[in-house]
């Protein structure tokens, strides 16, 4: 599976950056209908608060693969209806040209741009029972490859290398979307998903980090939804967890040639008073010593 890697590198967009670059990567955000088998529900409003100060402080958003449930759900169009507020702090970015897209195994037909121009490009304003515009132009890739100081920083989801969930992912869709959505449920897990398997997930880890120092090339990727920060010196492998645990959601921040690791949660202060909070979790590291 390696070489389906390479030619997912090789394929890349290319994206040139440096000190003066603000990117924030978010994964698997699960978007759903906003009913009781949507997992992104719970931290909705976290996610919102995070985007808002992304936009607000310049950085541009990086969705890294499986942002929407588009396995589980039939009608792609009723993912916007039930998360427009979302919807519109993505447009947000998109409207100022800051908002990029990478489709992941639970969203692989964005790849094919009549989904996007269909079900994602306009919405329907309730109020004023009109069509609005939603995304404009918007491309979904399968990976970007950042350039910074000469070295190489491979984003891709990482469904690539699991072959149930990247050739034979029409079976894993059909299993997921007729089985394994009311099985879950009643809390029985899917014994497939990267995210719910402890060995898929470690099976999948150990690949992208062979493949990321054979090649001296760092990966931040999604699908597992476990974050991963490596010390420098031990690895070029990250990952930047999702929007779906129990208790908020993770991202990685790239700001003035530095990488983090960082975590949003619902806090309580002072007077009962409930916010969102941003911890940093790893780093901040010079991307360059990773490299040493």
């Amino acid at each position: 599976m390696s070489k389906k890697l390479d030619k997912v590198f090789k394929n890349a967009k290319r994206l040139q950056i440096d000190d003066n670059s603000k990117f924030v990567i978010m994964s698997d955000c699960h978007r759903g209908e906003g009913n009781s088998y949507d997992n992104f529900i719970k931290n909705e409003h976290i996610f919102e608060s995070a985007m808002l100060y992304y936009y607000h402080n310049d950085f541009t958003y990086i969705e890294l693969g499986d942002g929407d449930e588009m396995w589980e759900v039939k009608d792609y169009k009723n993912i916007v209806d039930g998360h427009l507020d979302v919807f519109k702090i993505l447009k947000k970015f998109n409207d100022s040209d800051k908002l990029i897209m990478l489709y992941g195994n639970h969203d692989i037909v964005k790849k094919n741009p009549e989904v996007i121009n269909q079900h994602f490009n306009e919405y329907y304003n309730d109020v004023k029972k009109t069509k609005e515009k939603l995304f404009n132009n918007l491309i979904v890739n399968e990976a970007i490859v950042m350039n910074y100081q000469n070295f190489n920083i491979f984003l891709v989801h990482g469904h690539q290398i699991d072959m149930l969930n990247s050739k034979l992912w029409f079976l894993s869709r059909f299993l997921v979307r007729y089985l394994w959505k009311y099985l879950e449920g009643i809390g029985i897990k899917d014994p497939t998903s990267a995210a719910k398997n402890y060995l898929v997930k470690s099976k999948i880890e150990k690949k992208l980090k062979k493949w990321s120092m054979a090649k001296n090339i760092m990966i931040i990727a999604g699908h597992t939804h476990r974050p991963i920060y490596p010390k420098v010196g031990q690895s070029l492998y990250f990952n930047d967890g999702s929007c779906i645990h129990p208790n908020g959601i993770t991202c990685i921040e790239i700001e003035k040639g530095k990488i983090t690791l960082v975590k949003w949660v619902f806090s309580l202060k002072e007077e009962n008073i409930i916010s969102v909070g941003r911890k940093v979790i790893a780093g901040s590291d010079c991307i360059t010593d990773f490299f040493k």
